[in-house]
């Protein structure tokens, strides 16, 4: 897995680009705050299953063949959250994607004909999932992540990292292309980036994202 490492350091969490999770202000100010906030998410993790874990329209487009099925790499995403303690990283979704070598190329084709390219297929309050069909020419906005970073995979095609500065006017750190089956992650202390496909031919990715939430 390829990452740039740096030591920019900025606890701002986005700029002009994503944001995702309904944020939760969690604090260590009083015992009845953290037993509130330990319930809270230990409710979350148990209320949640298999059935109600994606998104509606996520799993109606999944089952009308509209988006790649990946009820199990979102399921076994979120299971890393009984396996692993708070603060939670998306790094921890490394083991997982590693896992994911192919998509059926019959559901990329039907994929990529369908016109919406961004998708949400998880979000709350532990974790956001994002399957992004980047067209030729797509580049996002230069943006930050919450305080738990984000790991991504490319599954079809290839698409290209720029990294910035995490200052008011975000300067240039570095370019990579990734290629079919590479990964990445990123979290502010590394820098802001934005990502984006300046090839000829289609690419697809799939974004796992964490808040990080303390304990």
């Amino acid at each position: 897995m390829k990452t740039l490492l740096n030591n920019t350091s900025n606890a701002s969490n986005i700029i002009n680009g994503f944001t995702g999770f309904n944020r939760v202000k969690v604090t260590n100010s009083s015992n009845e705050n953290n037993s509130g906030s330990k319930f809270h998410f230990s409710t979350i993790k148990t209320a949640i299953t298999g059935e109600n874990l994606l998104k509606p329209k996520a799993n109606t487009e999944m089952n009308l063949g509209q988006i790649p099925n990946l009820r199990d790499v979102c399921l076994n995403l979120f299971n890393t959250f009984f396996i692993n303690d708070a603060p939670y990283s998306a790094l921890q979704f490394v083991p997982i994607l590693e896992k994911l070598q192919t998509i059926n190329q019959d559901q990329i084709r039907r994929f990529l004909l369908n016109p919406e390219t961004n998708h949400v297929l998880i979000q709350n309050d532990l974790i956001k999932v994002v399957l992004i069909h980047w067209k030729p020419g797509k580049i996002s906005s230069i943006h930050g992540h919450p305080s738990g970073g984000c790991v991504f995979k490319v599954l079809q095609g290839q698409v290209e990292e720029l990294r910035y500065t995490t200052d008011a006017s975000p300067q240039l750190l570095s370019s990579s292309t990734y290629m079919a089956g590479s990964m990445a992650y990123i979290d502010d202390r590394m820098g802001y980036h934005a990502v984006g496909n300046p090839f000829n031919s289609p690419a697809v990715s799939l974004h796992a994202y964490t808040p990080g939430i303390k304990k």
